[in-house]
């Protein structure tokens, strides 16, 4: 089979960056809909959870991050998980039903239909610089920075975004094919938060279970933040293994949704 011309995959990528982007403007307003905060709720979010986890762990439990010495070492330790985990969730959980809730709008107006998961990941982009501005703010204000580690932060958020749109992508179409994935994923989101070091550092855990927090991708991806914005030190393997997930979950969650598409082409 042929492959398309340059121009029409030029074409279809500018049809879709324009499809993207209406989607994203149209997910803001219904979002933001009759809210008086409207679009600052994306700085609220992170910051009153952080100040519930900072009172609740770092205040009454007294939680301390050894190999962090700085006076405000927990709130830094939770704020680089927070920036990881917040938009990572507020994806996963928009978009698992993305395909499913505009179900009859694609039976009616066909259109690229990754652009619906795609536009989940989209939405928590706010949230997602919000998080990370404050984390590089706050360290530098506790003198951790700037530092030339601080270079690979870019990467780190492309990474995070590939990993989630990936995990994203993938967990649309499988809802869509079988509707309790859904239930699945909202009771699995829950026991993840439990599994990543982001209210406790992952020295509090044993050492004989720290191999077992690689096999966890946004475990991996917090433990590198940390390592890469504050400077702790970072398990051994821990870089790799946030490689392996994002090719493992960013191109397998991709490949798995073109697979599947003639089988949600047939269900529409």
């Amino acid at each position: 089979m042929q492959r398309p011309p340059q121009g029409a995959q030029q074409g279809a990528g500018r049809h879709a960056w324009v499809l993207w982007r209406y989607w994203m403007v149209r997910e803001f307003k219904t979002r933001y809909a009759g809210s008086v905060l409207g679009l600052a709720w994306a700085f609220v979010q992170p910051v009153a959870t952080l100040a519930i986890f900072y009172v609740l762990f770092g205040r009454l439990l007294a939680v301390r991050v050894p190999g962090l010495d700085t006076n405000q070492g927990y709130l830094l330790h939770l704020l680089a998980g927070l920036a990881v985990w917040l938009p990572f969730t507020d994806s996963i959980g928009r978009g698992v039903g993305s395909l499913a809730a505009y179900e009859d709008f694609l039976r009616k107006q066909p259109m690229p239909s990754e652009i619906l998961p795609a536009v989940s990941v989209g939405g928590s982009l706010p949230v997602m610089a919000v998080a990370y501005t404050l984390l590089l703010i706050l360290a530098m204000a506790q003198g951790l920075g700037p530092s030339a580690a601080w270079l690979l932060v870019p990467v780190l958020v492309l990474a995070q975004l590939a990993l989630t749109l990936g995990l994203t992508l993938f967990l649309s179409m499988a809802h869509f094919l079988w509707r309790d994935v859904g239930s699945f994923v909202a009771f699995a989101t829950q026991l993840w938060f439990y599994l990543t070091p982001v209210v406790y550092p992952l020295s509090q855990v044993p050492e004989s279970f720290h191999a077992w927090y690689l096999l966890n991708p946004v475990a991996c991806m917090v433990l590198v933040v940390q390592g890469v914005v504050l400077g702790m030190p970072m398990m051994h393997g821990v870089g790799y293994a946030l490689a392996f997930w994002v090719l493992l979950l960013g191109g397998g969650g991709w490949w798995f949704f073109r697979s599947m598409k003639s089988a949600l082409g047939e269900a529409l």
